[in-house]
């Protein structure tokens, strides 16, 4: 059994140099973690909270793939940033997957082409993805 103060002093000091140490790693890990996430998360995922982030980095994947799918095929009549010129603003779409998916392959007649032949499923999935990050 110690007696001495200067034990009890030296253990107290041991206790509370964990406890800040503790402290100062989960506020780094809290802190980094907006940081580290806030440049790679989607704005759909961002809709989607409950996402893993195995999740959410594929939707990133996909959806950044569907960007360049829109630049080379759908920027010259929607525009540049998607809002619009001989076709309509996309952002904000309020039809479901499925229906802009069925657009895109069959196209409206007399207004826009069908990409059928062009995109395989995958690809419609991705502009679809893409589509979602659109808000305004």
């Amino acid at each position: 059994m110690h007696n001495s103060f200067g034990y009890y002093v030296a253990r107290s000091q041991r206790y509370i140099l964990g406890l800040t140490a503790a402290f100062g790693v989960l506020g780094i890990a809290f802190g980094l973690s907006g940081l580290l996430q806030s440049g790679t998360i989607s704005k759909r995922a961002k809709r989607y909270p409950s996402a893993s982030n195995a999740t959410t980095v594929a939707l990133a994947v996909e959806s950044n793939r569907g960007y360049k799918l829109f630049e080379k095929n759908c920027a010259h009549c929607h525009g540049n940033d998607a809002r619009g010129d001989e076709g309509p603003n996309l952002h904000s779409l309020t039809k479901s997957d499925s229906r802009i998916a069925t657009i895109v392959k069959e196209g409206i007649k007399g207004e826009m082409p069908a990409f059928r032949k062009k995109f395989n499923e995958a690809d419609v999935q991705a502009l679809v993805s893409y589509l979602r990050t659109l808000t305004d």
